[in-house]
């Protein structure tokens, strides 16, 4: 397998033993032209090249970190949308209250707007086996109000 050497950016492809962190050149080119913001690694590299701040953070991170991140800038790997921190942030109802109407709306399949939306002090419910994540006044096109809760199923 090799790596990004921490002192040096070496511009070798990466591989792993699956070959998951593959892109041929073909298949860059076409994700390239459907995302023309798409860098090469090689690009990536010379970006971070160019400010010693950026090599500085980029050189403090482990050979896998560092791998993860040029996947993702690559087009290797997309973002983990469902993970809670960008979920979170994507459809916080507080920056953006239209993303999360729309997503209630498509699940619900019914129009809603979000009126309110209630303190969370991640309440535990029952017998500790599910977390109040938030609760979510919303009025139907009808006018009827309805509190949506989303909840997180605990491990036992």
């Amino acid at each position: 397998m090799t790596l990004i050497s921490n002192t040096n950016f070496t511009n070798k492809k990466h591989t792993t033993d699956a070959g998951h962190n593959k892109i041929s050149d073909t298949t860059f080119k076409e994700l390239q032209n459907q995302f023309p913001m798409l860098k090469s690694r090689n690009e990536v590299l010379s970006d971070i090249r160019q400010s010693r701040y950026l090599t500085s953070i980029f050189q403090s991170w482990t050979p896998k970190q560092q791998e993860s991140f040029l996947c993702l800038c690559t087009g290797i790997h997309g973002v983990k949308i469902l993970y809670d921190g960008f979920f979170k942030e994507i459809f916080n109802p507080e920056y953006a209250p239209e993303r999360l109407s729309d997503l209630l709306s498509l699940l619900l399949h019914e129009k809603v707007n979000i009126i309110n939306v209630l303190p969370n002090d991640s309440t535990r419910l029952g017998d500790e086996s599910s977390l109040l994540v938030t609760d979510i006044i919303v009025e139907f096109e009808d006018g009827t109000l309805a509190n949506v809760e989303i909840q997180k199923i605990g491990y036992y």
